[in-house]
């Protein structure tokens, strides 16, 4: 379509729901949406962008075989009006459909999309459900507000919170993790220091930071080799299991080679980004089953943050679900103040086989009823380096701290 104009059709009906449509061929979006033009336009106008919205073409195409590849509108509903304008809208010169716009207005459009137009992909599905939508010159706001999935889309998480509890043998309370701080300027050797001493002390496990960076495999060979070593030297030393996650945010061919390192040197989980690497790549490394999975969230809180143009975070958090995260992170307010998240925040999402979440940012062992309270259980996971990192008691002694007030909230045996 012509990105700054209003698509028409003769043939709406082929973009309405109707009762004779099967609800189990189809997954279902809702939007929020503001618009220069009224709801009924602005919703068919999004459907017929983002499917066949070319259903008539004399000679070659005919509107009866379009049916089936149209995204149906389901529901349309007026919303109250912001009180700060949202972006200026435009259009196009050769809009053949020019008309009059009118003062902007905000709408809840719910979407049927046909699922073999998403064909079960992780790329075709963002495709499809967002694609081009945030170009339209007609809509001055837009957010994904929800999105239901069925069960069997995607590989879902390998492991899951579950999972994650077995191989780190923590069976009750949150996990406690350090990220490798600082990331940059320090040599292997002070890492594995830190990984090593922070261990000792009581925390269950360890974490690449997002931003190290390595020359090339080799080096990253050599890093991974070098945190595994503090890791089971840790473990010796406490007698109990520990683990380590691995950095994999990186170059599309350097993935393959990094992805067969930390495999065959016994890592316990990987942290990428699907926003950054793609999100069939989480999807592909999950159906292998390796390792737990956290899908980071750098760059993908540009997608979320904003209240009025994205993605809602809860829904990127349940997609991440759903192409195989085994970890995911909350946003960054969840679980500060009273702990009760707010709608924006829901957890957990949908799956049986659960993901677990991370809460991280400025947390401390005062704030462990709040955590609580905001999950709903101790199914989480903390990283926490700041606290530990600036205590007027060293690191060991403050991760030692840390790790008592956790043990505190555990069940006796």
């Amino acid at each position: 379509m012509s990105s700054g104009n209003l698509p028409r059709t003769q043939h709406p009906e082929l973009f309405r729901w109707s009762p004779a449509l099967d609800p189990a061929a189809y997954i279902h979006a809702r939007y929020t949406v503001t618009s220069v033009h009224d709801g009924e336009a602005t919703a068919l106008g999004m459907a017929m962008e983002q499917s066949a919205g070319t259903v008539m073409i004399r000679g070659y195409v005919a509107p009866e075989q379009m049916g089936d590849w149209t995204i149906r509108v389901t529901a349309i509903e007026a919303q109250a009006e912001h009180a700060t304008p949202g972006l200026q809208s435009y259009q196009l010169a050769t809009d053949v459909y020019a008309e009059q716009q009118q003062q902007a207005r905000t709408w809840t459009v719910t979407l049927a999309i046909p699922r073999v137009l998403v064909a079960g992909k992780a790329v075709q599905l963002f495709n499809v459900v967002v694609g081009e939508l945030p170009r339209l010159g007609f809509l001055t706001r837009f957010r994904l507000d929800a999105l239901a999935l069925p069960e069997d889309f995607g590989p879902g998480p390998g492991f899951g919170a579950a999972g994650i509890r077995q191989r780190l043998q923590r069976p009750h309370g949150p996990l406690l993790c350090r990220a490798m701080r600082p990331a940059v300027g320090v040599d292997t050797d002070t890492m594995a220091r830190l990984n090593r001493d922070v261990l000792n002390a009581g925390y269950h496990l360890v974490k690449d930071d997002e931003v190290q960076v390595f020359a090339d495999n080799r080096a990253f060979r050599q890093h991974v080799e070098a945190m595994v070593a503090a890791r089971d030297e840790a473990q010796a030393h406490s007698g109990e299991r520990k683990g380590y996650l691995a950095n994999l945010i990186c170059e599309a061919d350097e993935l393959a080679e990094r992805w067969d390192i930390v495999k065959t040197l016994g890592v316990d989980g990987v942290l990428m980004s699907p926003a950054l690497q793609g999100f069939s790549t989480l999807s592909m490394l999950a159906r292998e089953r390796q390792m737990p999975i956290l899908a980071h969230n750098t760059f993908s809180d540009l997608l979320t943050r904003h209240p009025d143009w994205g993605i809602a975070h809860p829904v990127l958090s349940g997609l991440y679900e759903s192409l195989g995260a085994d970890w995911i992170v909350t946003s960054g307010e969840y679980g500060a103040g009273d702990g009760v998240a707010g709608a924006d925040q829901s957890w957990p999402f949908g799956r049986p086989q659960r993901a677990m979440p991370i809460l991280q940012g400025g947390k401390t062992p005062e704030g462990l009823p709040n955590f609580r309270a905001a999950v709903g259980s101790d199914d989480y996971m903390l990283i926490v380096a700041s606290w530990v990192d600036g205590h007027a008691d060293g690191l060991g002694a403050a991760a030692g701290i840390f790790r008592a007030a956790i043990d505190a909230t555990l069940p006796r045996a």
